[in-house]
């Protein structure tokens, strides 16, 4: 349901300029590209993501017995158990979101305003020299052709590209999610009704986005089929997009995201707090 804001996040940031109309809408029959990769990690990402915060919470709480760990931990505490939630998921997901990248970028390539392959006549200069002919983008589109295609291109280090800024993502992700979503819960404690909860998922939505999406288009660049002939590193990948985008660059595909993480995020909490009440825990607000 929420995969096309996904592409259209990721298809924006791959590009150097131009706008959702421009590179996009053309590709309509393409918004479910990469969808196959991005489920099969959802899937794993968000069961692991739950078992792993609960047990560091239950941990984190001294092991007491008890249906209160995630209300009784705070501060700190909570914080740890976010960051080490997102480091654990974090390794799970980064070859599925290399494939899901190669996936979209490929679906781009028939678009006249798919410039990535050349650098820009029109660049700003850096200290580092741009690469004269970056590496072709293939045109693939399906899950397994395309695995196949980055181990043959560009073996195993193909599905573990973009690790750091993806690490740092996701425990960015999950401590500020988490927190932000306690602290929402606990402003408006005691009411339980229906707006209470949109309320909550939107503010804890936005202000993750606002937050970590600077390190999200850091990652797409770096799990791009180009980025080992266009970028030294995460670092140097920062500075060519700062110098030669401008620092809006950094906060592409942000309205998209945003759209995403508040539909996905919103029913992720949603059956996550039907489920603990089904089983019996208290409430988590």
């Amino acid at each position: 349901m929420t995969y096309p804001f996904e592409y259209l996040k990721t298809g924006l940031q791959l590009q150097p300029r131009g706008t959702a109309f421009e590179i996009i809408l053309p590709q309509v029959k393409s918004y479910f590209v990469g969808c196959s990769a991005l489920n099969i990690a959802a899937l794993g990402k968000t069961i692991l993501r739950f078992v792993t915060f609960d047990k560091l919470c239950h941990s984190l709480n001294n092991n007491i017995d008890n249906n209160d760990n995630f209300q009784r931990l705070a501060g700190p505490k909570l914080l740890v158990a976010g960051t080490l939630t997102g480091m654990v998921e974090s390794l799970f997901i980064i070859p599925f979101e290399n494939v899901k990248t190669t996936m979209i970028q490929s679906a781009l390539v028939d678009n006249k305003t798919q410039i990535k392959a050349q650098p820009s006549a029109n660049a700003k200069p850096t200290f580092h020299k741009l690469t004269a002919k970056a590496t072709p983008v293939a045109r693939i589109e399906k899950l397994l052709p395309t695995v196949k295609h980055m181990y043959q291109t560009r073996g195993l280090s193909a599905f573990v590209q973009g690790t750091t800024p993806t690490l740092f993502r996701q425990i960015a992700n999950t401590s500020i999610q988490f927190t932000a979503y306690t602290a929402f819960r606990r402003l408006l404690q005691g009411r339980n009704d229906k707006a209470s909860s949109v309320i909550t998922g939107l503010t804890t939505s936005f202000t993750l986005v606002v937050m970590t999406q600077p390190i999200d288009v850091v990652k797409t660049q770096m799990m791009s089929q180009n980025a080992r002939t266009e970028y030294k590193n995460t670092l140097n990948c920062m500075y060519r997009i700062f110098v030669q985008e401008g620092i809006a660059a950094f906060w592409k595909g942000s309205i998209f995201r945003f759209m995403k993480v508040g539909i996905s995020g919103g029913l992720t909490f949603a059956v996550y707090e039907q489920v603990c009440l089904s089983l019996g825990f208290s409430s988590r607000s």
